[in-house]
């Protein structure tokens, strides 16, 4: 009973993780440039009694790795001309308050200072990690299919695209971006697509499907638990002479 208990238990930990991870890829569905996370479960064997080592293997589920899927999504047209896409690997540059962080969602606006901005408003950053200042009196902003940003048919700035030798050490720091420890290098030919934006890789079917499956396992390992409980109880009864 103890086990059951303990497997029950463990089970309930590792799923209450997927089912808030799988949530949260549901609610970003619809959100530009979105990352899907997955969890990745893990056994781990132990002797629950320490008392007697002949005690079987207990075979439990241990605190689950999440990764993220850095599969491309789909590219669908805004029509704005400050909407930027890219097309392959890459991620745009954003300088915030805690650092440089890089994110796929490419829409952007013009702040009040001249400065390219994501929806937040922190500033775009060019190749070379500068801020992109737009003039406003010098006509709309293009952009060709290699990320150069031109007023007027003059040049202004290269839009950032940067690349990570190993995308798993990206971590989410919110707000849509991420940070990773390896320093990104600047891609030497981008592909960049103005008046498009790069939709979640989320499949909501997918997601949706899991979230029932999650829940009904996590109802599951709680019935386990209450009847691994319940029969504890009986037999503490039972032996104690009580009714």
């Amino acid at each position: 009973m103890e086990n059951a208990i303990t497997a029950g238990l463990s089970k309930q930990i590792v799923l209450a993780r997927a089912l808030e991870t799988t949530a949260n890829n549901v609610a970003n569905q619809t959100t530009a440039g979105f990352k899907s996370d997955h969890v990745a479960f893990r056994e781990f064997l132990s002797a629950i009694s320490a008392r007697s080592t002949g005690d079987p293997l207990v075979s439990l589920v241990v605190d689950p790795d999440t990764y993220t899927d850095f599969g491309a999504g789909g590219v669908e047209q805004s029509y704005r001309d400050l909407d930027f896409a890219i097309d392959g690997d890459g991620f745009f540059a954003i300088e915030t308050a805690a650092g440089v962080r890089h994110t796929r969602d490419g829409r952007f606006s013009v702040n009040a200072f001249g400065e390219l901005v994501t929806r937040s408003g922190a500033a775009v950053l060019d190749s070379g990690g500068s801020p992109i200042l737009v003039d406003p009196e010098a006509g709309p902003l293009l952009a060709t299919p290699d990320g150069e940003l031109q007023q007027n048919a003059t040049p202004i700035a290269q839009l950032g695209v940067f690349r990570f030798e190993d995308e798993r050490q990206l971590r989410k720091a919110g707000d849509n971006l991420f940070v990773s420890a390896e320093e990104p290098t600047a891609a030497s030919a981008p592909r960049v697509r103005q008046g498009f934006i790069e939709t979640s890789n989320v499949n909501p079917v997918a997601a949706m499907t899991d979230m029932i499956e999650i829940m009904r396992a996590y109802e599951q390992a709680a019935r386990l638990t209450d009847t691994a409980n319940e029969l504890a109880r009986r037999a503490v009864e039972t032996l104690s002479g009580t009714n």
